[in-house]
C-alpha cells in the first residue's frame, strides 16, 4: 500500500470515501485488540476515526476505502517463511510505501523482532497516524523513514542501500505509475536487496495490460499481467546487472469493477521476485 505525492481533486476523491464502519472482525480486529490492547467495544469507533484523520491529510483510496484493514503481507503464500527468516538474526525488512505501517505490526504480532523492521514512505503524516492507530509510539523498536523512490540520489535512500534488505514488501505500489516510472523506482528498489533476498507484494494488474486512468488527475499508470511483470523485472536485470526470478499470479480476490480505478478487467496480482545474481 503506498502514498503519492499527488491528489485529485475533491471532486474526484469523493468516490474514494467509503461510509463509516459499523462492524467488522478479522485479523485486522484482532491486531488491534491484542497488539494495541484496544477495548473490543472502542474497534470500530477508534478504526472510524483513524481513518478519517488520515483521509482529511491524504485522500487516497487506500484510506477512504478502508484498504489498510487488508493485511496484504499476512495474504502471501510465503508469509510464514518470511515470519521465519526475520526471526534470524541480522536479517532486515523494509516496507515501501508503508502507509499505516499495519503489515509491519502484523509481523510483530507474529514474532519479528520490531528491531529488524523498517517502513518508508512518502508522507510523514501517514506514519503518525499509523503511531495514532496502534497506540505504539513510545513501545516500537522499528524505523519509519520518510523518502521518495523516485530520489536515489538521497540520504536516506544511500543509507537504505547500505543495509542489504532480505526481504521489501512493496504492495499497491508499482501500479500508481506510468511503465516509465515503474522501471525507475524497480532499479532503485533492485539496488537495496541482497542475494536470494525477495521483493513480495501484491497490486492491481489486469487480463489486458496498458495504461489505465490513474489517482492524479488527468495521468495514467500502467496496469500488468504476468508476462508483462516478468518483463519488466529482466529489463531491471538488464539495466542493474542483477538477476531475477520472478512468480506470479492472477486472481479476482478483493476486485470490484465498480469501486474507482479497477474495471472489468482488473485481477489481483501477487509476486515474488527473489534475487538470483
Amino acid at each position: 500500500m503506498a502514498a503519492t505525492s499527488n491528489t485529485s481533486s475533491a471532486e474526484r476523491t469523493q468516490g474514494w470515501y467509503q461510509k463509516q464502519l459499523t462492524e467488522f472482525d478479522g485479523p485486522f480486529r484482532e491486531l488491534l485488540e491484542s497488539y494495541s490492547n484496544i477495548p473490543p467495544s472502542e474497534v470500530v469507533a477508534h478504526v472510524n476515526i483513524s481513518r478519517d484523520r488520515g483521509f482529511a491529510i491524504n485522500p487516497y483510496p487506500c484510506i477512504g476505502l478502508y484498504r489498510f484493514t487488508k493485511l496484504t503481507l499476512r495474504e502471501h503464500p510465503l508469509y510464514s517463511n518470511i515470519i521465519q527468516r526475520l526471526k534470524q538474526p541480522g536479517t532486515r525488512y523494509l516496507d515501501i510505501g508503508c502507509c499505516f505501517g499495519q503489515d509491519l505490526r502484523q509481523l510483530v504480532f507474529d514474532g519479528v523482532p520490531s528491531q529488524h523492521l523498517a517502513g518508508l514512505d512518502i508522507e510523514r503524516s501517514l506514519i503518525d497516524s499509523g503511531y495514532d492507530l496502534f497506540l505504539d509510539r513510545d513501545s516500537l523498536r522499528s524505523q519509519f523513514l520518510v523518502g521518495d523512490v523516485f530520489e536515489g540520489s538521497s540520504q536516506v535512500w544511500a543509507d537504505l542501500e547500505e543495509r542489504r534488505i532480505d526481504v521489501v514488501h512493496c504492495s499497491a505500489f508499482f501500479h500508481l505509475f506510468t511503465l516509465e516510472l515503474q522501471l525507475a523506482a524497480a532499479r532503485q528498489i533492485a539496488k537495496l536487496v541482497k542475494k536470494e533476498g525477495v521483493i513480495v507484494g501484491g497490486q492491481i494488474g489486469s487480463v489486458r495490460p496498458g495504461n489505465v486512468a490513474a489517482l492524479q488527475e488527468n495521468s495514467h499508470s500502467y496496469r500488468h499481467n504476468m508476462e508483462t511483470f516478468e518483463n519488466m523485472w529482466r529489463k531491471v536485470g538488464e539495466d542493474t546487472q542483477t538477476m531475477w526470478k520472478v512468480d506470479s499470479t492472477l486472481d479476482m480476490v478483493g476486485i470490484d469493477p465498480h469501486v474507482p480505478v479497477q474495471n472489468e478487467y482488473s485481477r489481483r496480482l501477487v509476486f515474488t521476485i527473489t534475487r538470483v545474481l
